[in-house]
């Protein structure tokens, strides 16, 4: 048994959250794959969660069992063999900019198909108004936070931004379930890939181009690009739609597909997790004197060029 794993694995169970919308009916999984991982059995794992579920709402044995039975499942499952394409980074990236060389700023304000004709300090609202339903959960907050004051309706965020309370630097632009769940490490969060509930929009952000080239690759790239957003210092973030419908069909289209050509033009590999995080337009940098600000709006996502 691994000893690491088998550790991760005991402080989740120790740390499972309350049921009764705690998070408990998430976790389980999180910690049937742990234990799986640790090389703990099946019964075992069940039997260990039901000693440790607790709460307001009583858990049944068939969720448990069911639970404990997809971490297995999704271990054992064939999955389609993927073709990762032999890339020419620079010949691609070449092709790209060139296709975009006319854009700068300006072009790109003309290009967006909403006309982005308010201050920087109303981005936040425009962006959340356009993009989500108010229903819908949205992490807002700084980089290290993970707690569930972070992850609020988008209506409330709306009403905290129209009252003046500050825009906080990052925003994780897919909707989350607003429960907690497990990062790959193990440890809870209400903002990990777990807590994602739509996977509809791919971060991408490049860290060594130099931010007029990036423009005119986002201008060039056919790609469904929804916004692109200044991140305040050196780069543009670009938000892809995606519309991925469960985990295992954004690792193929996303992980295996999309990033595997993105990154052989320079983009940062770690960006293809669906809990990535993103510069939040609107956002004011202090320490460089800056917005985070809205370059590009577009609800449907499309190509900058036809």
């Amino acid at each position: 048994m691994k000893t690491n794993a088998f550790e991760r694995y005991c402080t989740a169970l120790r740390d499972i959250p309350p049921s009764g919308g705690g998070g408990c009916h998430s976790a389980l999984l999180g910690i049937a794959n742990l234990g799986r991982r640790a090389g703990v059995e099946r019964h075992q794992i069940a039997q260990d969660l039901a000693a440790s579920v607790h709460g307001s709402r009583k858990v049944a044995a068939a969720e448990i069992v069911a639970a404990v039975a997809k971490a297995f499942e999704s271990s054992s499952r064939a999955r389609p063999a993927t073709t990762r394409p032999v890339v020419d980074g620079e010949k691609l990236l070449n092709s790209i900019t060139k296709r975009g060389a006319a854009f700068d700023d300006v072009e790109l304000w003309e290009a967006s198909p909403v006309r982005i004709d308010w201050p920087p300090e109303r981005d936040a609202t425009e962006v959340l108004q356009r993009l989500y339903r108010p229903e819908e959960r949205l992490f807002i907050g700084a980089r290290h936070d993970a707690g569930v004051r972070q992850v609020l309706l988008v209506s409330e965020w709306i009403a905290h931004f129209e009252r003046g309370i500050p825009i906080a630097e990052h925003i994780i632009p897919n909707p989350l379930t607003g429960e907690r769940g497990q990062t790959k490490t193990g440890k809870p969060s209400y903002r990990a890939d777990s807590c994602v509930a739509q996977f509809r929009y791919a971060v991408v952000e490049f860290d060594a181009m130099p931010r007029e080239q990036q423009i005119k690759f986002w201008a060039g790239v056919p790609l469904p690009v929804v916004a692109l957003v200044d991140s305040g210092n050196k780069s543009v973030h670009a938000w892809i739609k995606i519309g991925a419908a469960n985990t295992d069909e954004w690792t193929l289209r996303v992980e295996h597909k999309l990033f595997t050509l993105l990154t052989a033009v320079g983009a940062d590999r770690a960006c293809k997790n669906e809990a990535r995080l993103s510069r939040m337009p609107g956002h004011f940098r202090a320490e460089k004197n800056r917005w985070q600000r809205l370059l590009y709006l577009n609800p449907a996502g499309g190509s900058l060029i036809p």
